[in-house]
């Protein structure tokens, strides 16, 4: 059996560990890269929770503040000194409706998520259309299932923080792969090179020399 050239099994040698070395840039690179998307994730998650608390909030404050205006109270306090009253309330609840529809996307690519962010979604524009026709007490019940609804999106993107990300994970496989390869053919050359060599000194030569009609081995 012909035995692999010196040469071959040092460049074998190299090739392996180039290959590690570069599976171990690639893999240290897309985690670095993975860490900043989950910390961005983990901000989004915490800002989302934000703004849909300050929308039940205030929702919450403008059917309470609309319930203790009685009848009375309404033929004595002009109309803009009620808008002017609510006005703060107004102004939060529209500015965080606004950055929870920027935040959600309906059309995700998780079918379990996109349902859910549609489900969200819809309610989200029942209690906002039914602050419009000051139905506050109506939009306080509707905002009370905003909480619920935001549980498993809030949950599922947690799971995804947890998981990591696709191509992460893909990677991670890959690079495990090349790494257990590269091993592999760095092991298969040292084996040859140890086999070569256990070879070249059996099949060594043995000469005899005649000395003063004997004969000695060399």
């Amino acid at each position: 059996m012909d035995q692999i050239p010196a040469q071959a099994l040092i460049a074998i040698g190299a090739i392996s560990a180039a290959i590690i070395a570069g599976a171990f840039s690639y893999l240290n690179l897309v985690i670095s890269k993975e860490q900043k998307i989950s910390e961005f994730r983990q901000m989004w998650i915490d800002a989302l929770r934000e703004d849909i608390s300050q929308y039940v909030a205030a929702i919450s404050f403008l059917s309470s503040a609309n319930s203790m205006l009685d009848v009375d109270a309404r033929k004595t306090l002009s109309w803009q000194e009620h808008v002017k009253t609510m006005e703060p309330s107004f102004d939060k609840a529209s500015r965080a409706y606004t950055s929870i529809v920027l935040r959600l996307n309906p059309d995700d690519n998780n079918k379990k998520l996109k349902k859910l962010n549609v489900e969200f979604l819809t309610m989200l524009s029942a209690v906002r259309q039914a602050a419009r026709d000051d139905k506050y007490d109506e939009a306080r019940e509707l905002s009370d299932q905003l909480e619920s609804k935001a549980r498993p999106i809030l949950k599922l993107e947690w799971d995804r923080v947890e998981d990591g990300e696709l191509v992460f994970k893909v990677t991670r496989y890959i690079a495990g792969a090349i790494l257990i390869a590269a091993l592999a053919m760095s092991s298969l050359s040292i084996k040859k090179s140890f086999s070569s060599a256990q070879s070249d000194g059996a099949n060594k030569p043995v000469q005899l020399i005649a000395k003063g009609g004997g004969c000695r081995t060399r």
